[in-house]
């Protein structure tokens, strides 16, 4: 699941982000801040919108900190953790 995750992931800031970056030069563990992917925080801003938007998740303050963002990958991994949280047992 968190493959999948990530390859969702990268293709949302290779394809809807203005990075100027190909899906290939986006590696899961890249820094998405810094000398990284160097996302400025008006694209952070959209990439928070649009994984909220791609996933059906919203952050919250939990959520919103550097080590989340850090890269795609434990991007991936914040959003696999809340997706599971709001799964709803099937009452019997």
């Amino acid at each position: 699941m968190i493959e999948d995750t990530i390859e969702q992931l990268r293709k949302l800031v290779a394809e809807r982000l203005d990075v100027n970056r190909t899906l290939d030069e986006i590696t899961s563990d890249a820094a998405l801040l810094g000398g990284g992917l160097g996302l400025d925080s008006l694209a952070l801003v959209e990439l928070v919108s649009l994984t909220e938007e791609c996933f059906g998740i919203e952050f919250g303050e939990n959520e919103l900190n550097m080590d989340s963002f850090a890269s795609i990958r434990s991007l991936a991994t914040v959003v696999v953790e809340m997706r599971a949280r709001d799964v709803q047992p099937i009452a019997v």
